[in-house]
């Protein structure tokens, strides 16, 4: 087995064999929103609230790594690249570019990174670029041991739809083929849908949260997800944006994996400021 393998296993809960992890990596590109103002007191509610994993960026993970240093902590999975393009952005100002390589989010402690691969890019040669950044921090992953999750999505300017199945599907297969171990990707709209999509995935799939959305609907597309085959789920407002953020994370809990974790002692997450 090799390193990546073993990492990315850890990752996964021993019994059911998925994950619910929580991203907290937004406020990278848009600062600090209600609710992540104070960073460490959210990390810290986001491990007391059940989490497997924790997606970070290279400096929260460095400022705040001391609150995940112990057994029983949720993984670490850190954010290495940043685009310049989004689901609203729609490809204006198309770029990318790597913030940090697998042998520093390794030495900071991460057990795993991730970065994106966008499909319908305007502008070509950003796009390649995009793919020869894949494939490069997918060897460099390979040979850390590291498991490197690929977030596929289809944002650029020229893709039709975000959550449109098969630009989804290829999304997640080209970033598979590039050597990701595992992707992160949109939800499509129902169970049949999101099972091409895995099916057509060789390598484990997680369903990202998108924008925030009530509880109940939450939960619909988590259950669908789960019910198409995905490894699991990487939610980030749709979790720690919540004053009820402990209550909602039980219940993913509890559709992810079918049976609760024990929860570590209460924290509330920071109330927003203003």
């Amino acid at each position: 087995m090799s390193g990546s393998s073993f990492r990315l296993g850890r990752l996964l809960d021993g019994q059911s064999r998925r994950s619910f992890m929580v991203a907290f990596d937004r406020t990278l590109a848009m600062g600090p929103e209600p609710y992540a103002e104070d960073s460490g007191r959210t990390i810290a509610a986001i491990a007391a609230h059940g989490a497997d994993a924790i997606l970070l960026s290279p400096g929260l993970l460095k400022q705040h790594g001391h609150l995940l240093a112990h057994r029983g902590a949720p993984s670490v999975v850190c954010r290495i690249d940043f685009p310049f393009v989004g689901p609203a952005d729609r490809g204006r100002g198309e770029s990318f570019r790597l913030i940090a390589s697998v042998e520093e989010a390794a030495s900071l402690g991460a057990d795993a990174v991730v970065m994106f691969h966008t499909l319908g890019y305007r502008d070509k040669d950003a796009w390649a670029d995009n793919l020869a950044a894949v494939g490069q921090v997918a060897e460099e992953a390979r040979r850390v041991g590291l498991p490197l999750i690929v977030e596929a999505v289809p944002w650029g300017a020229e893709a039709t739809d975000p959550r449109d199945r098969l630009e989804v599907a290829t999304a997640a297969r080209i970033a598979a083929e590039l050597g990701a171990d595992a992707v992160k990707t949109e939800y499509v709209g129902s169970v049949e849908a999101m099972r091409t999509v895995v099916q057509s995935c060789p390598v484990p799939v997680f369903v990202l949260g998108g924008p925030q959305v009530g509880v109940d609907e939450l939960l619909d597309f988590t259950r669908d997800g789960i019910a198409a085959g995905a490894t699991g789920v990487i939610y980030g407002r749709n979790v720690w944006q919540r004053s009820d953020s402990a209550d909602v994370s039980a219940r993913l809990r509890q559709v992810v994996h079918g049976t609760p974790r024990a929860r570590q002692p209460h924290l509330e997450p920071a109330a927003p400021v203003g």
